[in-house]
C-alpha cells in the first residue's frame, strides 16, 4: 500500500521520520575522528561496517 502523501515534496526543513541512528557513541566518535584525519566517509563507513548514508547522517548531526 502506498503512502497517502507519496509523490508530494516535503516542506522545507522537514526530515524523514525513520528509526534513530544506531551505533554506540564511541563508534560515532571513531567515525568523526577518521573523517577529521582525512579518511573519506565511504572508507570510514566501510571500516566501521556501517552504511554510507548512515555515516553521512551521523556526521550531519554534529
Amino acid at each position: 500500500m502506498a503512502r497517502p502523501d507519496a509523490g508530494r515534496p516535503r516542506p522545507p526543513g522537514a526530515r524523514r521520520r525513520w528509526r534513530p541512528l544506531s551505533g554506540a557513541p564511541a563508534e560515532l566518535a571513531t567515525l568523526r575522528r577518521l573523517v577529521d584525519d582525512g579518511v573519506s566517509v565511504t572508507e570510514a563507513a566501510r571500516t566501521l561496517k556501517i552504511g554510507r548514508s548512515t555515516a553521512y547522517e551521523a556526521l550531519a548531526q554534529r
